[in-house]
């Protein structure tokens, strides 16, 4: 394989290296000018405005009179390699190998993040990767893409931005886990360069959103996971999150899920986390009131990236018992997922092999 606008660098992507701060600047693409040296940060719907020497609610972004900096470009916080079904991405080339790597800032609560990696380590201990080692590294292992995730990816949108062309460049898939709070002006940018996005809808109506984000207008998270799917052609999961006494109750959830049937359509994936005492039979009471809304494809996790075996559901057919993945027109298994193993039994291109069924399941990188 060609590896465009690389040279070789060392394997270990965790080699740690003091950098000087300046190593990690960059500008940010979406700024606005306000009054005097007061700046507007457009990359997500905080917008934060910064007088000089303020930083945003992220942590990561500064200004610095003439422009907005980011201060963690490149750093990053937690890299791992796993299959894609980890980061619970289950229609997107199923069972591949990925480099799931993250940076450092936070958007939302930590309690909603994909991990708590708020700022870098000080003394000069922080772990900085190269665009060059990034690709370097991903085709040395075998990856079949590149997964951005842990932390919000938004707040180290620089980076992403820059990572995910030179990924794609050289044949591998780029995807992201997000709150999708970013403003459409940075979809806008990063789109056509992300082949997968799964994105937290964690609530379906203002107070629960409120409550669990301190911030208003839960429409902005839906507008972007609509774009996401159909201007930018990404290929779209839908995670929620559960949280007792917030977001759990049928009505919350039938809105949501007929939002997915309606607006994304009924085989987009709707993935229910738990991760709380107690748990299982709680989201198998959501997962019963999205198939019963038409959703074809509603997978549960506990807390760990094991399905756990279940029971189908009595009230419908269930096409995801056990974490594998069946026809929902004609029923037949079309992915396996056994333990760390994932076979493909009945799947041509993203068809059903017996019935001809279209399964919004993703193989390709052509958008």
């Amino acid at each position: 394989m060609t590896i465009i606008q690389v040279h070789k660098l060392s394997e270990n992507v965790n080699e740690t290296a003091s950098l000087p701060v300046s190593l990690n600047m960059h500008a940010v693409p979406l700024v606005e000018d306000l009054d005097g040296q007061v700046k507007r940060c457009r990359i997500c719907n905080y917008r934060c405005e910064l007088a000089p020497g303020q930083s945003g609610v992220c942590g990561v972004r500064l200004n610095q009179g003439d422009t907005i900096q980011t201060t963690n470009y490149g750093l990053v916080s937690k890299a791992d390699l796993e299959r894609i079904e980890d980061r619970n991405f289950y229609h997107l080339f199923p069972g591949s190998r990925i480099f799931t790597l993250g940076g450092y800032g936070l958007n939302f609560p930590p309690t909603l993040e994909q991990g708590r990696f708020v700022e870098p380590p000080s003394g000069g201990n922080n772990r900085f990767l190269p665009l060059e080692r990034l690709a370097h590294f991903t085709i040395e292992r075998q990856c079949r893409g590149v997964v951005f995730a842990f932390n919000e990816p938004t707040m180290w949108f620089e980076y992403i931005l820059d990572a995910a062309k030179i990924i794609r460049a050289n044949g591998m898939f780029t995807a992201m886990v997000t709150n999708g709070y970013m403003t459409l002006e940075a979809l806008e940018m990063l789109g056509y360069y992300m082949d997968g996005v799964l994105i937290e809808v964690n609530a379906f109506h203002e107070r629960s959103f409120n409550t669990l984000t301190g911030r208003d207008n839960f429409q902005k998270v839906l507008e972007i996971a609509r774009r996401a799917l159909y201007k930018y052609k990404c290929h779209l999961e839908i995670q929620t999150r559960i949280v007792p006494g917030v977001n759990e109750s049928n009505s919350e959830m039938e809105l949501l899920a007929t939002w997915i049937k309606q607006g994304l359509g009924a085989n987009v994936p709707w993935h229910l986390v738990g991760g709380f005492p107690g748990a299982r039979p709680e989201l198998d009471r959501i997962k019963e009131v999205g198939l019963n809304c038409g959703l074809n494809y509603i997978y549960v996790n506990e807390g760990t990236s094991v399905p756990a075996t279940e029971e189908p559901l009595a009230a419908i057919f269930d096409s995801t018992v056990n974490g594998n993945t069946y026809c929902y027109r004609c029923h037949s298994l079309v992915i396996d997922r056994h333990n760390e193993e994932v076979r493909f039994s009945g799947l041509e291109k993203n068809k059903c092999s017996l019935c001809g069924a279209t399964l919004s399941i993703n193989n390709t990188l052509w958008k």
